[in-house]
């Protein structure tokens, strides 16, 4: 009798735990293919919102550039001659 009450209990365990274990599965390739995509497109780390949502809001929150306008790259400071 104690050996099916274990039983019993070990298998309702399970049966309950088993879908929130699948949803986490599920989230974790989420961000890890988002997180691939960002960083081969872009060339980026995910936000934290990307990253909470499972990678579902991916590019919710990121800042577009405006059209027609391109990243100019920064000057150079002038060197001054030392004597």
């Amino acid at each position: 009798m104690k050996k099916t009450a274990i039983v019993t209990a070990v298998v309702a365990g399970l049966a309950f735990s088993a879908p929130p274990a699948a949803a986490q599965g599920v989230c974790v390739v989420g961000v890890f293919i988002a997180a691939f995509y960002a960083n081969a497109k872009e060339n980026r780390e995910l936000t934290a919102k990307e990253a909470a949502t499972c990678g579902l809001m991916y590019g919710a929150d990121v800042p577009k550039a405006a059209p027609g306008k391109a990243k100019q790259p920064q000057k150079a400071a002038a060197r001054t001659k030392t004597q």
